[in-house]
């Protein structure tokens, strides 16, 4: 699904309050800062799942598909809170980002094709509370601070970037055929998913929508859906919930032993080797 934000304003801030995050899977054309205030969950973000949590910071870039996604718990006291603004790169006029003393804010935005997600620090602190009252500014205090939101994220230290190199390369958010396609994963990763029933989606034979998946995304389709479900599996191991045969049963793998395989080669480690980091850190 695809979003355009209206163009009488430089850019749009908004604040999202309500029992759960969601925004299924969409692109838009301006980048996006987000801030989770409260709540924890998924985001989809490319070809890859990253968890988020309170005082998380993303900056998405264009026409990078991902879902917000939060976490389903039995407490009638949740509330997920978040601000998110969207921007062109052009709000200041079509140069203003290529000039000499806009550098680095050039390099952030190319990093931010592929997503990027701040490392927590006494900057993001900071950095949240600009966001947080930037909502409240009107006329040119606004687009001051949202400069000096810029300022501060370039002084952040930045977590890997999020999607793949040849899925952020190639990808560029306009084909309705590979959109209809990412909604059905997003929808059915969990349980079985063949490359027939995705080709009948945008009437293709099998064949011929491997060559079309893969010319776009970098990537086979079975590999794509292996790294979404190991994603997945990556956050209900750290739930430690269920046992790694029942994770690779909820993550939509047919068996135990094409889940570890998978895993291994995605992750470079075993299911168990992943859950006893993880305990240990």
């Amino acid at each position: 699904m695809r979003h355009s934000e209206p163009r009488n304003e430089a850019f749009k801030v908004w604040y999202n309050g309500g029992p759960y995050l969601h925004n299924p899977w969409h692109y838009h054309p301006e980048f996006e800062i987000t801030f989770i205030k409260k709540g924890d969950g998924m985001l989809f973000i490319g070809d890859k799942i990253v968890d988020y949590a309170q005082n998380d910071i993303f900056l998405i870039g264009p026409n990078l598909p991902h879902e917000w996604r939060s976490n389903i718990k039995e407490d009638p006291d949740l509330l997920s809170e978040s601000y998110s603004i969207h921007f062109n790169t052009d709000f200041l006029g079509v140069d203003f980002f290529n000039l000499s003393e806009t550098k680095q804010l050039q390099k952030l935005f190319a990093q931010a094709d592929k997503g990027i997600k701040l490392k927590s620090s006494t900057s993001t602190e900071r950095i949240s509370d600009m966001i947080s009252s930037l909502i409240n500014k009107t006329d040119l205090s606004k687009i001051y601070a949202l400069l000096q939101i810029f300022d501060h994220i370039i002084s952040c230290e930045i977590i890997s970037p999020i999607t793949s190199e040849g899925f952020a390369a190639s990808f560029k958010g306009n084909d309705e055929r590979l959109q209809n396609i990412f909604t059905y994963l997003m929808k059915n990763f969990t349980n079985v998913v063949t490359v027939e029933n995705a080709a009948a989606i945008v009437n293709m034979t099998p064949t011929s929508f491997c060559r079309f998946f893969k010319s776009r995304t970098h990537k086979s389709f079975v590999n794509y859906l292996h790294d979404i479900r190991v994603g997945y599996a990556c956050k209900l191991l750290q739930e430690e919930k269920y046992t790694i045969s029942q994770v690779a049963y909820h993550c939509g793998f047919e068996n135990l032993s094409n889940f570890n395989k998978q895993f291994k080669k995605i992750k470079s480690i075993t299911p168990k080797e992943y859950l006893r980091i993880f305990k240990n850190t």
